[in-house]
């Protein structure tokens, strides 16, 4: 079980302005790394934050988190998470959490819901205080958007407040915006208002990317976090989805199995995959599948959640959808007309997690 592991690395240079202090610059450098498991049943990531003011004080952040998920039984999935971290500013002020969540979710083609509970403990001064979060979120997902709501209630020993959240993520033209839109009410100790962050990426290369970030934040008991206005300029070195001059097609590029013979899967000729990217960087999925009546894909990319793909006007034999793939080795499966998964043709056999079959291509 290999999985796929992505690392990225932020240098920038901030505009800060913590509440009750004055604005101040800040230089910043962010590592951080992500495994997702190959068959979407988890991921576990690491994350540091190394900031270095003008007044020569420093803050330091570490954090990691890590997610298992139950298999997807009919519409339902579980999950069950743990997290913790840590951070210090000039040596004086320090502070720690660990936590761990159950979560539910509904999920349906292109859309879902989920419930969760966290507890755990949040250290800061005089010692742990517990830590108690109860939330409901939806989300809706098309081809190059992504939009979330969520509403939840966190008390951490005596202050206990309520967030109202908004996000929506949109890939066009090779440009990534992400922005978080929320308000925090109901509030005891923590604070309360309007606030907002949006952030701009721009691939400059295969693995570079300019990023602009600005917004503000509220306190966050639990990690520490002073609510906070900013603006960030940096560059992003990591996983950064290849530029293309051109759109062409090809079929799912052959990648050895850990079969005995390392052969290209023989599955029947009706469900055969082809990939074509476009000059948008857009990946198109056709599957040609005479006779079907309905074709649904899960993938790694869409975290195994099933996706209807649409009949071809002009051809009634090709289902097809567009979505955004970063390059590397994928695994797929295709279901029609609500029958069993099968890794189509075109793709190579491996093994999955549930003495199964998936698809495996490669976007180069």
């Amino acid at each position: 079980m290999q999985g796929q592991v992505t690392p990225a690395f932020d240098a920038g240079i901030s505009i800060v302005k913590y509440d009750g202090f004055l604005a101040s610059g800040a230089a910043s450098l962010t590592p951080s790394v992500r495994w997702d498991h190959p068959r979407g049943r988890g991921h576990v990531s690491a994350r540091g934050s190394y900031l270095r003011f003008e007044s020569g004080n420093r803050s330091l952040d570490l954090s990691t988190s890590g997610s298992w998920f139950t298999p997807l039984a009919r519409h339902w999935r579980g999950e069950l998470g743990i997290a913790a971290g840590a951070s210090d500013y000039a040596s004086v002020v320090s502070f720690s959490h660990g936590l761990a969540e159950a979560r539910i979710h509904l999920i349906d083609a292109g859309r879902g819901g989920w419930i969760s509970a966290t507890v755990g403990r949040a250290s800061f001064g005089a010692g742990p205080r517990p830590v108690g979060v109860v939330a409901m979120g939806v989300w809706l997902l098309r081809t190059d958007l992504t939009m979330f709501a969520s509403l939840d209630r966190s008390f951490i020993g005596d202050t206990a407040y309520s967030d109202l959240r908004s996000s929506a993520r949109l890939e066009r033209g090779g440009l990534l915006f992400e922005g978080t839109l929320g308000a925090r009410l109901l509030s005891r100790g923590g604070g309360r208002g309007v606030y907002g962050e949006a952030t701009t990426t721009l691939p400059i290369g295969t693995r570079t990317a300019f990023v602009v970030s600005a917004g503000a934040y509220p306190t966050d008991a639990i990690s520490g976090s002073l609510a906070a206005r900013y603006l960030t300029v940096g560059l992003r070195l990591g996983t950064i989805g290849p530029r293309r001059p051109a759109p062409r097609a090809f079929p799912g590029r052959v990648f050895p199995s850990g079969g005995a013979n390392g052969s290209v899967i023989a599955s029947p000729a009706e469900t055969r995959l082809e990939i074509r990217v476009g000059e948008d960087e857009a990946v198109r999925l056709t599957v040609y599948a005479p006779g079907a009546m309905a074709v649904e894909i899960s993938g790694d990319f869409t975290d195994w959640q099933p996706v209807p793909l649409s009949r071809r006007p002009t051809n009634g034999d090709a289902w097809e959808a567009s979505f955004r793939i970063p390059r590397g080795i994928h695994r797929i499966n295709v279901r029609r007309d609500g029958g069993r998964w099968m890794a189509p043709a075109g793709t190579t056999r491996s093994a999955d997690d549930y003495d199964g079959e998936v698809g495996i291509f490669l976007l180069p």
